[in-house]
């Protein structure tokens, strides 16, 4: 009786209604406030409502982690996700996000830390493991961070991040020729990867080939536009070249493009001074210090500048030291530099899949972000991660039409990506397009995808369109690899049913159960034992 009492009081519950509303509407801090209004009354603590708002409460504080995440509002994130742990210390997947967090923050130890939990519970996490060796960069374990990065690379040497990582490290480090030779070696695999191009133009800067610098970087800001680190750098080589003039419009492209991006306006400010453009530099030095007020030794800097301008009334010798300071000397800071505080962007394709490994059926997430990332792809038409993240979280949505065409755009864009194709051979599954789906799945096998989920659904393609020994060789093939593999055993049971084999079906069928299989796997698999020990 008490259970049906409870529930009864939990359809009855205002609070508890309205707060659902809300968390449905996306309204995740509105939803907040109610589900600790119930969690607040402590005469309550037992009932459904109270346990539920404990759930909730925790995804709602996820989700609002999440968003404020891609919005690069790290400290906030920071915050949501640590409650949400809170209220769910199972919730280990938001270790990853609050690892990036933390390094970003400027807590390396911490971040350290968090990454090493979300590989204690998934060894094989690769975003988990590059993430941690930026950590460690920064931390100052550079030996440490460069045998993490080889040890990726001898199991998967084609990944590019790894490379540029393995860059960042050599060169603050002052490896000057490893560094290069690394860079180079993701530019090899991604012809279109443009920090590791940028990073080898710096190290000509740093290496005084100032024309060689300026030409390449000028030809880059024609093809990247809207990149602000090329007119960062582009400013530092013209300033380093005696040309002002062209180094002012540098930054102040940078700036346009990127208004916080503190380092441009420290050395538009110094360049503002140097020409007499006293309040325009003060201005530029003020709101670097309303960008990271943390920095003293900024503040310092703007003082000093303030106390030269009191005290002489014409440019001379002082600001050409200042400029010196900042520039030439800032040359040869360039490499050490990058032993500084790597920052991790979020990858919208990494975050787009740790959300879809979130195990339980809460699909406001996947709606919400489905704004966000096409935004995304209206600034990276041509990014084929982007086209599959968003067929992804169609995919989650059930939205079979929509990933399909956001799958076929990621392969056009890049006839290779793999993954994209598997999801494509896997929607096409489910839109019942078997003859399609059979092409893809002959693709993707004859490229080494072999994975027994990739057989497996191979084998029930090839059952919908009645080849049994195509299907029965991909079942085999998928048990080789893992032989409790409960969705082979089902499809297996299935051909053999068709085939009028009752004793492998029989077999398949037990196998299947005794592999402790998902739910919905499971019901099936007993609704067809039941038919094959009746027949």
């Amino acid at each position: 009786m008490g259970f049906f009492r409870n529930l009864f009081t939990l359809g009855k519950n205002k609070t508890y209604m309205e707060a659902i509303r809300l968390f449905n509407a996306h309204d995740y801090r509105g939803a907040i406030k109610k589900f600790e209004e119930i969690l607040k009354d402590k005469t309550s603590t037992t009932s459904i409502h109270h346990n539920l708002s404990r759930v909730y409460i925790s995804q709602s504080h996820r989700n609002l982690g999440i968003i404020l995440f891609a919005l690069g509002k790290y400290t906030e994130a920071l915050y949501e996700f640590n409650k949400a742990i809170h209220y769910n210390p199972q919730f280990n997947e938001l270790y990853y996000f609050i690892g990036v967090c933390q390094n970003n923050l400027g807590d390396f130890k911490s971040a350290i830390e968090s990454f090493r939990t979300v590989i204690e519970v998934d060894p094989s996490n690769l975003p988990a493991r590059m993430k941690l060796g930026v950590a460690l960069h920064n931390y100052g374990m550079w030996d440490t961070a460069e045998s993490l990065y080889k040890s990726i690379l001898k199991t998967h040497p084609n990944y590019a991040d790894i490379h540029y990582n393995l860059g960042l490290s050599y060169l603050g480090r002052g490896k000057i020729d490893e560094a290069v030779e690394s860079f180079n070696n993701a530019i090899k695999i991604n012809p279109n990867y443009l920090q590791p191009r940028i990073k080898l133009i710096v190290v000509k800067i740093y290496q005084g080939e100032l024309e060689k610098a300026i030409k390449e970087l000028t030809a880059l800001s024609e093809k990247y536009p809207k990149f602000a680190d090329i007119f960062y750098y582009l400013g530092i080589a013209h300033a380093s070249s005696n040309q002002f003039d062209k180094a002012l419009e540098s930054f102040r492209r940078a700036i346009d493009i990127n208004s916080s991006y503190k380092d441009a306006r420290i050395k538009l400010g110094t360049l503002y001074c140097y020409t007499g453009k006293y309040e325009e530099g003060i201005k530029e030095f003020e709101e670097a210090c309303k960008i990271d007020p943390a920095d003293e030794d900024l503040v310092m800097v703007m003082n000093t500048i303030k106390n030269a301008i009191a005290s002489y009334d014409e440019t001379g010798t002082k600001f050409s030291e200042i400029v010196s300071n900042v520039f030439h000397k800032g040359i040869s800071d360039l490499i050490p530099e990058f032993n500084k505080g790597v920052q991790i962007i979020p990858d919208v394709s990494e975050m787009i899949s740790i959300i879809m490994s979130v195990s339980e059926e809460d699909r406001t997430l996947c709606e919400m972000l489905i704004p966000f990332v096409k935004e995304h792809i209206l600034e990276n038409k041509d990014y084929p991660d982007l086209h599959n993240s968003l067929g992804a979280l169609y995919l989650k949505l059930n939205k079979y039409e929509e990933a399909e065409g956001c799958f076929r755009r990621a392969i056009e864009i890049n006839p290779k990506y793999m993954k994209a194709h598997f999801n494509l051979f896997y929607t096409l599954k489910m839109l019942g397009k078997f003859q399609e789906a059979l092409k893809e799945g002959e693709y993707i096998i004859e490229s080494g995808m072999r994975y027994p989920d990739v057989y497996s659904y191979f084998a029930e393609v090839c059952l919908k369109l009645s080849l049994y020994e195509k299907a029965i060789e991909n079942i085999k093939r998928a048990l080789e690899i893992n032989s409790k593999y409960s969705l082979a055993h089902f499809i297996a049971a299935q051909v053999y049913e068709k085939l009028g084999d009752k004793t492998h079906a029989l077999y398949h069928i037990k196998e299947c159960i005794n592999s402790n299989p998902s739910g919905f796997i499971n019901a099936m698999a007993k609704e067809l034992l039941e038919k094959l020990e009746k027949d």
